[in-house]
Order: structure tokens, then C-alpha cells, then sequence
């Protein structure tokens, strides 16, 4: 984002969190997961019928967050955290989570479970905008041969 590096590989979720000065190329098909809204199995939270006027979240995701809440038409009051955010509606402090899940087991284990996906998330190729100004050539070859490569992947 400072443009130090003409190219980059990031999840879709930083992205979605940190819009900036680059460009998103490809879609690298691999290190899929999940952005969910997680709440204690015990909860009675099943989804918008069921939030509170205003709904407390956990999450190192609060852009995102708050815009799909905001989206919804849901009052939200984001609890910035970051690491072992799945322990924060066992102590009380909130309804639930937004948090990034490939297999569900972390939820599981810490008595959660999914109510909504927010989004899915793989690993992007991104440029800087300089990048790509100054240095087409280079960049459209990378870009070639990771999208060939990506479109042999499996999905």
C-alpha cells in the first residue's frame, strides 16, 4: 500500500479492510476461507429477527464488519481485537464474533457457531498503481502466468 513492492499476494479480507493505492489482478483460488458472524451455541441469536437493538461484535475486521451490519439496517457496537477473538463472548463482553474460518473447528472448539458468512476470501495478486504505470510489461507477464497457473488449480 506504501508502494514499496510492485506486486503482492493477499487474502481478499485485507483487501475488503484496507482499500488503498492498488490493484486487485488475479484471484489465486488458494487459501480460501470464510468472513462469519459466530455466536455461542447456546445463543438465541439465528439472525437479523433475532439481534438485540444493538448488537455487540468482537472482531479484527471492524470496516467490514460494520458496513455489512450497516448494510442490514443493524445497530453495531465493534469491540476492536486482535488474536483469540473467539474468547471474547465467553467472557461476556459481546454477542459474537466476525472472524475468519476455514474449517469451522476453532468455532467449535470454543463453543461457537456460525449464523452468516459475510464474504469468502482467497489469495489475491495485487500491484501498486506506480507499478503498473511504469512497469506494464513486467507486471501483465506475471499476471499471465498466474492466471494460467490459478485457472489450472483446482477450485
Amino acid at each position: 500500500d506504501h508502494g514499496a513492492a510492485d506486486l503482492g499476494i493477499v487474502g481478499k479480507d485485507i483487501l475488503w479492510e484496507t482499500p488503498g493505492s492498488h490493484y486487485e489482478l488475479v484471484d489465486l483460488r488458494f487459501g480460501g476461507c470464510r468472513l462469519v458472524l459466530a455466536v455461542p451455541n447456546a445463543s438465541a441469536l439465528d439472525g437479523p429477527r433475532t439481534w438485540p437493538p444493538l448488537i455487540r461484535v468482537a472482531t479484527k475486521y471492524p470496516r467490514t464488519a460494520s458496513a455489512w451490519f450497516e448494510a442490514r439496517g443493524q445497530a453495531v457496537e465493534i469491540v476492536r481485537l486482535h488474536g483469540s477473538v473467539e474468547l471474547a463472548p465467553q467472557v461476556g463482553l459481546v454477542d459474537g464474533i466476525v472472524d475468519l474460518t476455514a474449517t469451522g473447528r476453532t468455532l467449535r472448539e470454543n463453543g461457537l457457531r456460525v449464523t452468516a458468512v459475510l464474504g469468502n476470501s482467497t489469495a489475491r495478486l495485487i500491484a501498486n498503481q506506480a507499478s503498473l504505470k511504469t512497469r506494464t510489461a513486467s507486471v501483465q507477464s506475471v499476471v499471465s502466468k498466474l492466471r494460467e497457473a490459478s485457472n489450472h488449480a483446482a477450485p
